[in-house]
Formats: structure tokens, C-alpha cells, sequence
């Protein structure tokens, strides 16, 4: 999960119809008695409006087409979706509120379901930082050692199945891979190590920035699973020290 800048100004869409959609909805509540009780038909007539192609393309944009829960890209997790961090079933007047909506995979959206965020909260990645509550013990998902409210954390883990069987293999597989990325840094900083000219370490450190280049791109907030990522590479002393090693070549370089 990733901290969502989602634009303050709705799309125009919603500012010009909202009112209007809203007054609709609440108005077939009434006549129906509940919103359970408005017929299927009617109520997606009534409720489509939130998937307009303007909602969707500027919602989607600020998570980079990512689930802004468990960060899969459309396919792994099903289609993105626009969901109602407090759901509509239960807060109908929030139904078309630029505020509620965030893009969500489907798996995650059919796992918190129609779960009362208002009264028992979750982390809302347009509202908090994701980092500030949780951490990664190998591929699973944790509350961090001091997150602003452990029960949040340990809440929204369960109720969007940030450890599910579709997440862990997800997780293994770029652990794979980010193991595979730090062993060719550590070899790399052996043959620094090992240099015994300054032409030679000067071409040896040029390997090694085209190397850390590629690994940095997977913690790039763009990429799926990015928070697993960033999360690997901050702990690794190998990758940390490999980056101090560029930073002191570069200004070795500039001065």
C-alpha cells in the first residue's frame, strides 16, 4: 500500500451531476423504504454513475493503474475499480463523493466488502502515510514497530487480506528477484574492494550504478508492489552500502 495523492478538485462530471445523483438515490431510498429494497436493475441504473470513464481515468491516474491496497496492476487482482472507502450501502450519501472513492483492485474490493470503515477504521492511503503503519517480515505484510494506531494496521490487514495466497506468491516472487539483484551488487562491491587502480574502480563503480539503477526502478511508486519493494531495499546493508559508495564517487567526481 501507498500513500494516494488523490486531486482536491473533483472531475467536472461529479461537480456539475453530484447533487443531482445523490437526490436521485436518496429519493428511491425513500420510496423503496431501504436501499437493500430498491430493485437490482434500478439500483445500477441509479449507481453507475460513479463509474464514469472522468471519475475513473483521474482516479486511477494518481495510483498508476495500482490497487491502491495491495498495489497489483489490472490483471493479478482483476480489474482496477472505483470503491467506496465507506461504503455505500451503509453511507448512501457518500455514493458520488470524490473524498470516498479510491481505486481498488477487485479482489481487494470483494474482500472488505460492504466492512463500516467510519466505525471501525482502516488505513486510507489519500487520508495517511501506509508507511507509517506497516513493514514487511519476508512476504508478510506487519504493523510497523510503532505504527500511529496498531489497531488500524492489524484492522485493515485482515479486512483487505493483505496476506492472502495471491499476494505471498506475488511477494516471493520479487523476493526472488531482489535477492538475485543483491548478490550481483555484493560481487560487485568485492571487485571494488578489489581494485588496485583508480581506473579500475572508476569503471567497476560505472558497473555498478547501471546495476543499482535497475533495482531501484522496482521501488519506484509506479511499479506494482512498490511499498514490497522500498520496504526490502531500506534494510538491505548491501544495497545501502552499494548507494553510499555511488554518492561518495559522484561527488569524488564534482570536485
Amino acid at each position: 500500500m501507498i500513500r494516494i495523492n488523490k486531486p482536491g478538485t473533483p472531475p467536472k462530471i461529479l461537480l456539475d451531476k453530484q447533487k443531482e445523483w445523490t437526490n436521485e438515490l436518496l429519493q428511491a431510498i425513500s420510496e423503496y423504504g431501504s436501499y437493500s429494497d430498491i430493485p437490482k436493475s434500478e439500483k445500477e441504473k441509479l449507481l453507475h454513475h460513479y463509474r464514469h470513464d472522468e471519475i475513473k481515468i483521474l482516479l486511477f491516474q494518481c495510483s498508476y493503474d495500482k490497487c491502491a491496497f495491495c498495489e497489483c496492476i489490472p490483471g493479478e487482482g482483476g480489474n482496477i475499480e472505483v470503491e467506496h472507502f465507506a461504503p455505500k450501502s451503509i453511507y448512501h450519501k457518500l455514493a458520488f463523493e470524490w473524498d470516498n472513492f479510491l481505486p481498488v483492485c477487485r479482489k481487494c474490493n470483494e474482500a472488505k466488502s460492504n466492512f463500516d470503515t467510519l466505525k471501525e477504521p482502516i488505513v486510507n492511503p489519500t487520508k495517511e502515510d501506509p508507511e507509517e503503519f506497516f513493514d514487511f517480515n519476508l512476504i508478510n505484510i506487519v504493523p510497523s514497530s510503532n505504527p500511529p494506531n496498531l489497531k488500524i494496521a492489524l484492522t485493515t490487514i485482515k479486512v483487505c487480506n493483505l496476506n492472502s495466497t495471491r499476494l505471498f506468491k506475488a511477494r516471493a516472487d520479487l523476493l526472488y528477484h531482489l535477492s538475485i539483484y543483491q548478490e550481483e551488487l555484493s560481487n560487485w562491491l568485492q571487485e571494488i574492494d578489489s581494485a588496485d587502480t583508480d581506473l579500475k574502480r572508476k569503471n567497476r563503480i560505472t558497473k555498478l550504478i547501471n546495476s543499482i539503477d535497475a533495482i531501484d526502478m522496482l521501488g519506484m511508486e509506479e511499479e506494482k508492489y512498490s511499498a514490497f519493494c522500498k520496504n526490502f531495499l531500506f534494510k538491505s546493508e548491501i544495497y545501502n552500502r552499494a548507494k553510499k559508495i555511488i554518492s561518495d564517487f559522484r561527488q569524488e567526481e564534482a570536485s
